[in-house]
């Protein structure tokens, strides 16, 4: 398991995602195991490691990557003419007027 996770972080140093393909996760999680056993393992294992993962069945393939920020915490603004506004605050807070054709 430590040098599943060894590989795992040295490819996302590298690079955003890290495919993990059956051959390797069978070593740590055998394929005598039922499916849903497995993914439930693998997903604790990315889970500490604060990793995200997501599964493809063909040969069940784990991709892995850093956890994203939750949309709680993580504010993101869209910005479309190329100009930012410092009172965005104020903008959300008017009322929004009705526009008729």
């Amino acid at each position: 398991m430590r040098k599943l996770a060894k590989l795992i972080e040295t490819e996302l140093e590298k690079q955003d995602v890290c495919a993990v393909y059956n051959s390797h996760l069978g070593r740590v999680w055998p394929r005598s195991m039922g499916a849903a056993k497995r993914k439930q393992l693998i997903k604790g294992f990315a889970d500490s490691r604060a990793l995200d993962v997501t599964f493809y069945d063909v040969g069940l393939c784990a991709i892995f990557e850093k956890k994203k920020a939750s949309a709680k915490s993580a504010r993101r603004v869209l910005v479309l003419d190329g100009h930012h506004d410092d009172d965005e605050e104020e903008k959300r807070s008017r009322p929004r007027r009705n526009r008729r054709s």
